[in-house]
């Protein structure tokens, strides 16, 4: 007699066939229930995707999800279909053995109606349009050279893309990470809150940022709770929320708006290098300027010395042309003692004469010297001027730059890949690393001091 033991052991008889078979067993299932063949199903639209054998979309309800398949012929003839339209979808059931699922074959769509987080969505943007939410007017222009981002997303592939980009394309930028959910049921509540605490950080920008995912699981970024806490934020704010297809409320109304997290790092990133840029513009403008200015009063100096030359020449042939004539009046009269006072006075006029032309000529000198210095002092005032611009404008380079303390003896401690601001922050045992000026030393933290 065998025991309960041995009872509790023995299988019942049973069929053992191939994933294949079941497929083909279940596929009969299908093919025998007439009702499949032609059904209506209603529900709401959630994902449309377009493909080069046709079109797939998901047609759901409150208590299940159905995966639908629409040849490009019968696509055509469909009305226009936004997220989240209430349709009935008519069509036959199949089984796609490929993907060991069923699938609706759609022949033919009517539409019923909006679905519900449609519905909300178009509410709140008529809305928040009526309250001027997304007039430009109001939106903040973001700084030129942000030295302090903060990001507001959850730990995933959305914060890894941005932060991967940020530290190859702008490592001198420091990120805060302020992490938050993202989707799921109060989600919106939670993405609300991270953004104010965000904004308390005194962060030159906030940038939203999530990977994709379905209309519904990035619908938080369409509530009102994200929309208010953009537009009370006083630090402006850079939306890169899923995928390049998708828009949200939260896009409209913030700052900047880009397609995803990868795009706002680059955003971001290319305000320094166009800052730079400008920076490398300024200094050929400069230098043009300057030899603009040295050339000019080179040209205005030789100008001055030709003129200088031309009004002595003409100055000394009047008064050769007038002792010439004395020379003549003088010989005409012969009386010796006549001549003899006119020759003493001759030699007198000679004397005047020859000494005059050389006192205008070294006064001419003397101007010109004058003029040179003049322009030359200018030059250099000019000169200097430009140079303490440009020192000036480099200066708030250098000091904008986070690595600088790192000269004096400062070091940047993180853990995980984020800085730290608290001791409270790592836990004994834990590796930390600091960043010096020059190399980095990687530690193991024996006691933490959270006291300050």
């Amino acid at each position: 007699m065998k025991t309960s033991a041995e009872e509790q052991n023995v299988k019942p008889a049973s069929v053992v066939v191939t994933v294949g078979e079941f497929s083909e067993r279940l596929k009969e299932v299908f093919r025998r229930v007439h009702a499949f063949e032609y059904i209506g199903i209603s529900g709401e639209i959630s994902e449309w995707t377009p493909r080069s054998n046709g079109v797939y979309f998901t047609l759901k309800d409150a208590h299940a999800v159905l995966q639908c398949f629409a040849h490009h012929s019968r696509a055509q003839a469909f009305p226009e279909l936004p997220r989240g339209s209430a349709i009935v979808a008519y069509g036959k059931v199949r089984l796609a053995q490929w993907r060991s699922r069923y699938e609706l074959v759609v022949e033919s769509i009517e539409l019923t109606g909006i679905g519900k987080l449609f519905q909300q969505y178009e509410e709140l943007k008529a809305r928040f349009r009526s309250l001027g939410f997304f007039d430009r007017s109001r939106k903040r222009s973001v700084p030129s050279f942000p030295n302090v981002v903060a990001l507001v997303s959850a730990s995933g592939k959305g914060a890894e893309d941005f932060l991967k980009t940020m530290e190859a394309r702008a490592p001198r930028v420091r990120v805060r990470f302020i992490e938050t959910r993202v989707q799921g049921l109060g989600a919106d509540v939670d993405i609300a809150e991270a953004l104010d605490r965000a904004a308390a950080l005194n962060a030159d920008v906030i940038v939203l940022a999530r990977g994709g995912g379905s209309y519904e699981d990035l619908f938080a970024f369409n509530c009102e709770p994200v929309v208010r806490a953009i537009m009370r934020s006083k630090t402006p704010v850079v939306t890169g929320i899923g995928h390049t297809a998708d828009h949200h409320l939260a896009d409209e109304v913030a700052d900047f708006e880009c397609e995803t997290p990868s795009n706002a790092a680059q955003f971001i990133a290319g305000l320094w290098q166009a800052g730079e840029e400008r920076l490398a513009r300024l200094r050929i403008h400069l230098a043009g300027e300057m030899r603009e200015i040295l050339t000019d009063s080179m040209q205005r100096a030789d100008r001055a010395d030709d003129a200088l030359a031309g009004a002595w020449q003409r100055a000394a042939g009047r008064r050769r042309e007038r002792w010439m004539l004395l020379d003549r009046s003088l010989s005409a009269h012969n009386p010796v003692a006549k001549v003899a006072r006119q020759a003493e006075h001759f030699m007198e006029l000679k004397t005047r004469l020859t000494g005059l032309p050389k006192d205008q000529l070294a006064q001419r000198h003397r101007a010109v010297d004058a003029r040179l210095e003049r322009l030359a002092s200018l030059a250099t005032s000019i000169l200097s001027r430009r140079e303490n611009q440009l020192a000036l404008v480099a200066g708030r380079l250098v000091s904008s730059d986070p690595e600088k303390p790192l000269e004096r003896g400062y070091a940047i401690v993180t853990h995980g890949g984020r800085a730290l601001r608290s001791a409270a922050q790592v836990s004994p045992g834990q590796t930390i690393e600091a960043r010096l000026f020059a190399g980095s030393l990687e530690a193991r933290v024996e006691k933490v001091c959270a006291d300050g």
